[in-house]
C-alpha cells in the first residue's frame, strides 16, 4: 500500500511540473538547456533538504558501477530528454507533449525484456500497448 501512495504522489507531482515548465518557457526567449539548468538547481536544492530530512545521505553503497550507471541515466533522462521535452512544451504545449512522452512505459517493458531478461506477459503487453497508443492518439487529434 505504501508503494502505491508514492506512485500516486510521484503521479501528481508529475502532473503538475509540466505547468509549471510550460508557464517557465511559454516566451520563446527561453532556451531549453538553461531552462533545464536551472531546473536541475531545483532539483539538487530539493534533494540536498530530503536527505537531511530523511537521513538518506550515505553514497557509501555506490561504488564506481552504480555511480557510472546512475551519471548515464542522469544524462539521458535529465539532460538529453528534458531538452527535447522543453523544445516539444514550446511547439506542442503541455496538454499533448506530456501525453505523447507517456509512451516511455512502453519503451522500458520492451528493453527491460530484450536487455535485462525481464519476462513479460505478452497478452498484456499488448493489450497495454494498444490502450496506451489509442490515449495518445485520443488526446493529440481531439
Amino acid at each position: 500500500m505504501r508503494g502505491l501512495i508514492f506512485a500516486l504522489i510521484s503521479a501528481i507531482l508529475w502532473g503538475i511540473a509540466p505547468l509549471f515548465d510550460k508557464l517557465a518557457i511559454s516566451d520563446s526567449k527561453v532556451l531549453p538547456v538553461p531552462a533545464n539548468v536551472i531546473r536541475c538547481i531545483g532539483a539538487l536544492s530539493m534533494l540536498f533538504i530530503l536527505a537531511l530530512l530523511t537521513g538518506e545521505y550515505s553514497f557509501s553503497a555506490i561504488d564506481i558501477k552504480r555511480f557510472s550507471l546512475l551519471v548515464i541515466a542522469g544524462a539521458i533522462a535529465g539532460g538529453v530528454a528534458m531538452v527535447t521535452y522543453y523544445r516539444a512544451l514550446t511547439t506542442l504545449g503541455a496538454g499533448k507533449t506530456v501525453p505523447l512522452t507517456s509512451i516511455y512505459p512502453l519503451i522500458t517493458v520492451v528493453l527491460s525484456a530484450l536487455i535485462l531478461g525481464e519476462k513479460v506477459n505478452l497478452s498484456k503487453a499488448v493489450l497495454g500497448t494498444i490502450l496506451i497508443v489509442c490515449g495518445v492518439v485520443l488526446v493529440m487529434y481531439s
